[in-house]
């Protein structure tokens, strides 16, 4: 399912529920794979979640820092009854796709 794609005009940064996508796996996993392709040549493209699909916090690692994607590397995150979303304030980059797996 693909989250984010700036090839799109205007661009495409969608929220997804990971309760709604765990539902689609019946059970089978526990967690979701989120891998950003493409070349971002400024800034950091930042995951956020929501409980409500308003308001956004910074998803934070087990060391407290907030998680950011790169390109080629997956980051796993646990099902939970939230959304997830990238910040991509100050970011550039025309050819980013960022997919939940």
């Amino acid at each position: 399912m693909i989250i984010t794609d700036t090839s799109k005009n205007p661009v495409l940064n969608n929220s997804i529920n990971l309760k709604k996508l765990a539902d689609c796996a019946d059970g089978r996993t526990d967690c979701v794979q989120i891998l950003a392709t493409g070349t971002v040549s400024a800034g950091e493209v930042k995951l956020t979640v929501s409980q409500d699909d308003v308001d956004f916090y910074p998803l934070t690692g087990d060391d407290g820092a907030q998680l950011t994607l790169h390109p080629g590397e997956p980051v796993y995150v646990k099902f939970a009854n939230l959304f997830i979303k990238c910040d991509l304030t100050g970011v550039t980059c025309d050819n980013l796709k960022v997919q939940a797996q």
